[in-house]
């Protein structure tokens, strides 16, 4: 497989290839880290490196609590499942706070000490601290999994979501959320994409191969719902890869989403302006701070998004 040069530096400016396989359109570090330097950087740098804190922000909290409750219950119809379920990659466990509240039994999974020590003081929930390859959970143990934003720190995400798959009960449901590189392509600012911690960045196509590589389909009644977006629900299943026609395909496109993010000096959204995002971003981030002072502690505003999700699924 052929792979080409689409950047030298991080997001910071410092040294950081990545390359682009001429065969799917993957974007990802080159080399791929060690298993021993991931290890050390996910359990006391990366959350400094890519929040700049040790523990969530008041604001990233109220906002945080915000996202998981729209998202639960966009998709009640699978959270209403119940049973054993698995946060892996937790962060600061809003998902498994309020996915406990609704009845589930939640085992929390996060590498980076300072957010497993804050889940644990301030939102009462317990967590594992460790990476997904520390974990040794005996087989078919779940009947939901989360991976959020955490498929794109490892080093062979299909090898991971086969581990995952072998977790699952049968009709299990896994829940996979990435970063959309294509999109953020055209939504950041020239050079500000990569990431030491992101070693591949996936777009909608590749998510669902390499799923498909892993013998898992998407979940056929959540599918029109998550047509074109980095998050898809999953179940254990074949025939889920794209063929030879369509990876060539979704390289062109990553070359050339590539090549205009490279070119261009401001980005621009699918949707708007780059001068009116930057606005509507400005203007959240202050609701979010006001939002986040009023809310109280972290635990207040855990307890108020609780309030408001069981008042939103009981209404649904």
């Amino acid at each position: 497989m052929s792979f080409e040069v689409v950047s030298r530096k991080d997001r910071h400016g410092e040294p950081l290839t990545t390359v682009l396989c001429g065969g799917c359109g993957m974007l990802r570090n080159d080399p791929v880290p060690s298993e021993a330097d991931l290890a050390a950087f996910y359990k006391s740098r990366y959350r400094e490196s890519y929040k700049g804190a040790s523990e969530p922000r008041r604001r990233q909290v109220w906002r945080n609590f915000r996202r998981v409750s729209d998202h639960i219950v966009a998709y009640r119809d699978v959270y209403a499942r119940g049973g054993d379920w698995l946060d892996l990659g937790a962060g600061s466990c809003e998902f498994t706070f309020l996915a406990g509240r609704l009845g589930a039994r939640v085992t929390a999974v996060e590498p980076h000490s300072g957010y497993a020590a804050y889940a644990a003081q301030r939102l009462g929930v317990q967590v594992l601290a460790q990476r997904l390859e520390d974990c040794d959970f005996a087989g078919p143990s779940f009947d939901l999994i989360r991976l959020s934003h955490v498929l794109e720190h490892m080093r062979d995400p299909v090898a991971a979501l086969r581990q995952l798959a072998g977790w699952l009960r049968p009709g299990g449901v896994l829940y996979v959320e990435v970063p959309d590189i294509e999109a953020d392509a055209r939504n950041k600012v020239r050079g500000r994409l990569f990431h030491f911690g992101h070693i591949h960045n996936f777009n909608p196509v590749l998510l669902r191969h390499v799923a498909g590589l892993a013998g898992l389909v998407e979940l056929p009644q959540t599918a029109a719902r998550s047509a074109g977006r980095c998050g898809v629900f999953l179940v254990v299943g074949e025939g889920g890869q794209c063929d030879a026609a369509a990876l060539a395909a979704n390289a062109a496109r990553m070359r050339a989403a590539m090549a205009a993010h490279n070119a261009r000096t401001i980005p621009e959204p699918a949707q708007g302006t780059a001068a009116g995002r930057f606005l509507l971003t400005l203007r959240a981030r202050a609701q979010e701070q006001l939002a986040g002072m009023l809310g109280g502690s972290p635990r207040k505003i855990a307890e108020a998004a609780s309030a408001r999700l069981e008042r939103s699924v009981l209404a649904g």
